[in-house]
C-alpha cells in the first residue's frame, strides 16, 4: 500500500505480511532474510527499508515509495531496449548485485518483474524473500531457487552453485532486454531447461560484436569460466561496460538515464502500484523448495 507518515507527510510503500501466512506456507527464513537484507543494504539501486515493526499478527515493513513501474512493465511494452538503453541497466543492476556479494548475500530471481523504475528512471531492486544470506567466498549451495526462464544450468544439474548464477540471470536479462525474449525461452517448461543445459548461445543482428562478447562470457555454462567468477570489477572491464559506463559517476546517480517514466511527481501513485506491492506481499512465497 501506498502510506504517508503522519509527522512527516512523506509516502512509503507499505509491505503487510500476516504471520499466519508465513508460518502455514513455511515462509519464516525467506521473511527474515528478505528483513535482513534490506536492513543492511546501503546501495542506491535497491529499494531501501526505512521502517519495520509488528503487531499480533501481522508484520509490517515500510520502504522507500518506488513510482516509475516495474521494468517488466515497459519491456513487455516495448518488447526491446536499444543497446544503451540496456547496457544502463544492466550496469546498474551489477553495481546493485555487487553490492549484496559484499555483504555475502546471493539474490538469486534477477528478472524484469524484480525491477522497478524511480521517478527519475534509475533501477531500484526489490523483492529478496528468495536470497541466500552468509554466502562466502567458494561456499555453494544446492536449493533449487529462482523463475525457470532465468535458471543457470548449475542449478538444473544439481551439482551446488555459488554467487557466479548472479552473474548468469545478469546475462539473461541483458540478453532478454536486447532481444526480447530469453536466451534459451520456451513455452514447454523441459524443453527449455534442456535447452539452457545444451543449446548453443544464438545471436541475431541486434546484437553488437561487444554484446556478444559479454553475454558469451555472463552465460559460460561453466561457473569457473564464467565472466565475474573473479568478481564484479571484471564485468566492469568488459569493452561493453568499459567503454561506455563511468562507474563512478553511475554509482553517484550522476548519468542521466536514458529513459524517463511518464510520472507526475516522485509522490504520485499510478495505477499499477496496488497491483505492484500486492504481488510483493506473496512474492517470498514462491520459487524455493527448500533452504
Amino acid at each position: 500500500m501506498q502510506v504517508r507518515k503522519r509527522d512527516t507527510g512523506r509516502i512509503y510503500a507499505l509491505k503487510t505480511i500476516r504471520k499466519a501466512h508465513i508460518v502455514s506456507r513455511n515462509e519464516i527464513t525467506h521473511t527474515l532474510a528478505e528483513r535482513l537484507v534490506l536492513a543492511q543494504v546501503d546501495s542506491p539501486f535497491v529499494v531501501p527499508l526505512k521502517f519495520s515493526f509488528q503487531s499480533e499478527q501481522k508484520l509490517y515493513l515500510v520502504l522507500a515509495f518506488v513510482n516509475g513501474g516495474e521494468l517488466f512493465h515497459h519491456l513487455q511494452r516495448e518488447h526491446t531496449f536499444n543497446e544503451e538503453r540496456a547496457r544502463f541497466y544492466s550496469a546498474e543492476l551489477l553495481l546493485a548485485l555487487e553490492h549484496l556479494h559484499e555483504l555475502d548475500v546471493v539474490y538469486r530471481d534477477l528478472k524484469p518483474e524484480n525491477i522497478l523504475l524511480d521517478y527519475n528512471g534509475h533501477i531500484a531492486l526489490c523483492d529478496f524473500g528468495l536470497c541466500k544470506l552468509n554466502m562466502k567466498e567458494n561456499e555453494k549451495t544446492n536449493t533449487f531457487c529462482g523463475t525457470p526462464e532465468y535458471l543457470a544450468p548449475e542449478i538444473l544439474s544439481g551439482n551446488g552453485y555459488d554467487k557466479t548464477i548472479d552473474w548468469w540471470t545478469l546475462g539473461v536479462l541483458l540478453y532478454e532486454m536486447i532481444h526480447g525474449l530469453p536466451p534459451f525461452y520456451d513455452e514447454n517448461t523441459d524443453k527449455m531447461y534442456e535447452k539452457i543445459l545444451n543449446k548453443p548461445l544464438e545471436f541475431g543482428e541486434e546484437f553488437s560484436d561487444e554484446a556478444k562478447s559479454i553475454l558469451t562470457g555472463l552465460l559460460s555454462r561453466d561457473p569457473a569460466k564464467r565472466l565475474g567468477v573473479r568478481g564484479a570489477e571484471d564485468i566492469k572491464r568488459h569493452p561493453f561496460f568499459h567503454n561506455h559506463i563511468d562507474f563512478r559517476q553511475l554509482a553517484q546517480k550522476k548519468i542521466r538515464p536514458p529513459f524517463k517514466p511518464s510520472v507526475v511527481s516522485p509522490v504520485v501513485s499510478p495505477c499499477l502500484v496496488v497491483a505492484l506491492w500486492s504481488r510483493l506481499l506473496i512474492a517470498c512465497g514462491t520459487g524455493c523448495l527448500q533452504l
